[in-house]
Formats: structure tokens, sequence, C-alpha cells
């Protein structure tokens, strides 16, 4: 497993070597950051990589000494993971954007009662992020179980590494259903929101940013600080996240 990671972080040195920020962002930020880099690109000249992938493995990537300048998280635990090892700049870690939490259906799947209808269908399996590592998953298994629902389908979870291949799963109709963020829900035309879950079913969803220490180039605090600007957030709120207060 080291062998891997330590390959993987010399690949990823190379990929974004020519690069002038690099950062590390969840999964669910995609569409929302592809934009961001494009119109601050087009504004700087600089030249902005972004990885996506859940935030407990960018987190771990980072631990690892992957070339990262900027974490994006989609929870508070792998930042704070990150900050007792020591890994991040002091005094840049802020709560960015809060998010929700949805049930979806694929096209074809019977929207009058879709849980009920899921639930008699025992052959058919429930999309989510993995609910071990990934946030989405967390809130996930959070909100289940304080909905009295887990029991039921907990041997039934088709469960992806990040929460766009969860998504995923349910757009092609590979899962009946799938639990994933309201911003991606928001962004798909293969699925429908079923149901928003409680907020008081799971922890408040809240996504923060921090520089990776001793990665304080000018060019990395540009971006920064663009991503906590009226500009970044109202591109942020377009896709419907909430600004976090």
């Amino acid at each position: 497993m080291l062998r891997i990671t330590l390959f993987l972080t010399l690949m990823m040195s190379t990929f974004f070597a020519s690069a002038n920020v690099t950062v590390y962002a969840a999964s669910s930020l995609t569409n929302v950051m592809d934009d961001i880099v494009y119109a601050y690109q087009r504004q700087t000249g600089n030249k902005i990589r972004v990885s996506y992938a859940g935030s407990s493995s960018l987190a771990r990537q980072i631990a690892n000494g992957a070339p990262a300048d900027i974490y994006l998280s989609a929870n508070t635990k792998w930042m704070d993971y990150l900050l007792n090892q020591g890994q991040i700049e002091p005094g840049t870690n802020r709560d960015l954007l809060k998010n929700s939490l949805v049930l979806v259906a694929s096209k074809s799947t019977p929207k009058v009662d879709s849980w009920q209808w899921f639930i008699q269908q025992k052959d058919l399996r429930l999309s989510m992020a993995d609910p071990r590592h990934v946030p989405a998953g967390i809130y996930g298994k959070q909100s289940l179980e304080n909905q009295k629902r887990w029991e039921s389908v907990s041997h039934r979870i088709a469960s992806g590494n990040n929460v766009r291949s969860a998504l995923l799963f349910v757009e092609r109709d590979e899962a009946p259903l799938g639990i994933v963020y309201k911003t991606d829900a928001l962004s798909s035309k293969g699925v429908t929101i079923v149901e928003e879950f409680p907020n008081e079913t799971h922890d408040p969803i809240i996504y923060p940013v921090a520089i990776v220490k001793d990665k304080s180039s000018q060019e990395v605090l540009d971006f920064y600080h663009y991503l906590l600007s009226k500009k970044a957030t109202d591109q942020f709120m377009k896709y419907g996240f909430t600004p976090f207060k």
C-alpha cells in the first residue's frame, strides 16, 4: 500500500509541476471549481490545477507528501486530521461552505413513495459514498440511523469511493436510489430528488479550506483569497452551496 501511495504521489508531482497552484478538492466541488478556475485563469493568467477525489483520500495523500498547495474538504474531520498531522499552514483554516443531503432516484425508479418501493425490492442496492471514510457516506449513514432506516439497507449498499461515483451509479440506472449532496443532484440531468434529509439528522455539512504547510507563495495566497472573495462566493451559490457565515 505504501509503495502504491508513493508511486501515485510521484506521478501527481510530475503532472502538477507546470501549475502555479495545485488544489486538492472534494469531488462534490468539481463543477463549481472548474468554473471558478476557468474565470480566475482568464483574469490572472496563473495556471491552477485541481485534483478531485474523496476528502479522506486527498487528506491521506497530502499527509504522505502529495504536491497540494490548497486543500478543500467536504467535512471538518479530514481537515482536523491534517491539522493534527501538522500539514496545514497556521491561520489559514477557514469554514467556507455548507451543503445538504438528498435522496435521489434514477429516471426509471417509481416516483410514488420510492423509499418504500425500494425496501420491498430485496435484490436492489442503495448507492452512496463509502460510509466508513467518505464524508457524504458518513453523513448519509448518520441520517439513515437517526431516521431508523439504516438496518433495512445496511447490507444493500453500493459503495462509491466518492460522492460523484455514487451519483453516477444512479444516473446509469445501476442503482434505483442514491444518497448524494444536494448540489450534485441539482447539477445532474439523470436523477430526480426524492427528498431532502433533515439537517438535524446528521452532522453539519461544512467545507473548510486551508493552505498546506509551507505552501504560502504569493500565487497560492492570491488564489486562496480569491476562493474567499465575493466573485467565488457568487459561483458557489449558483451551484447550490451556502456560504458559511
